[in-house]
């Protein structure tokens, strides 16, 4: 199996980390895996506790581990993670790092929990669709959603793409990111374009016009992508069932958004979601089975819903913050 490196971005959130660098030492297929995490400096007193934990934490892990490799980068200044240019946050530290050796990537924020088959079900899927134009990477977490499935175990998606454990390949993340800071939304933008991106929802024009018009920094975050692989007719591979549970539905993390509507509930839902238990995967059925409908039901259900009033006042506000 070609295995793919895995970087892990972190500073502080010392239980969250361990859990899931701890998960995915468990993973079939870790033995042939480097692994580089990197080891944000703290901006504040607040995140010093946590740090000094995971710092030492990594120094025994360093000395004895299940991976093919662990290297850590321990940052001497807050790196961040969506610094504007010519500073470099931790991730895109650590993806020039891959860049120089490696031709795919897998990342995962640090508050992430693995099934045993996740690091098997990303690598045989990077090798199965690598020449695959239409396919942009596969996705390990599967949304809680009521979608429906044939004798499939993996589908294509593209409405509500996840950041929370997934694979590429170098070359399709670079045109991405060449895309999005480079003002593609900008020169793509039409009324076709719009309406392809309403397909998938009020949050998605949201997403696309928001670009588009946006001159300033752009960051390529999960938003950015699926507005991306939707006006490029391009897909993630998603597991029909999860293999990945994310446990950063507290105030320690970006996830956790105070005061959103309902969060406890989805809080409750993400944290105990459950995620295959099989240590290995083979691929079977037809991605595409249920591929519109399920589309369907991410708009619908997404956790992220947005209505047409709420698109409204929400592109409203926009305009008045947009760097002009």
């Amino acid at each position: 199996m070609n295995c793919a490196p895995v970087i892990i971005p972190t500073l502080n959130r010392y239980e969250h980390f361990y859990q899931c660098l701890e998960s995915l030492e468990k993973c079939s297929g870790a033995e042939c895996t480097d692994v580089f995490v990197g080891l944000d400096y703290p901006p504040s007193e607040k995140y010093i506790a946590g740090w000094k934990k995971i710092d030492a934490y990594l120094a025994e892990k360093e000395k004895n581990n299940g991976f093919h490799k662990l290297v850590v980068y321990r940052r001497d200044y807050n790196c961040g993670i969506g610094v504007k240019p010519p500073h470099k946050s931790n991730v895109a530290l650590l993806r020039e790092v891959i860049n120089e050796s490696y031709d795919r990537i897998i990342y995962t924020e640090d508050d992430n929990v693995f099934s045993p088959n996740f690091l098997e079900y990303i690598n045989k899927g990077l090798e199965k669709y690598e020449h695959d134009d239409s396919v942009w990477g596969v996705v390990g977490y599967a949304h809680p959603y009521q979608f429906k499935f044939g004798q499939n175990n993996h589908y294509r998606h593209n409405t509500d793409m996840s950041g929370w454990g997934y694979g590429t390949w170098n070359k399709t993340f670079a045109e991405t990111v060449d895309f999005v800071k480079g003002g593609g939304f900008r020169k793509s933008f039409s009324t076709k374009n719009m309406l392809k991106a309403l397909e998938h929802g009020w949050l998605r024009l949201f997403t696309y016009i928001y670009h588009c018009y946006h001159k300033g920094y752009a960051s390529v975050n999960d938003g950015a992508i699926t507005a991306y692989l939707i006006l490029h007719d391009k897909y993630v591979i998603t597991p029909t069932i999860s293999k990945v549970r994310n446990i950063g539905w507290d105030d320690q993390g970006r996830s956790f958004q105070r005061g959103m509507k309902g969060v406890e509930v989805i809080a409750e839902r993400h944290n105990s979601q459950p995620i295959d238990n099989d240590v290995h995967f083979e691929y079977k059925g037809d991605d595409t089975t249920y591929m519109d409908y399920n589309n369907k039901v991410a708009v619908r259900e997404s956790d992220g819903y947005m209505s047409f009033g709420q698109f409204v006042v929400k592109l409203w506000k926009s305009f008045f913050k947009l760097p002009q």
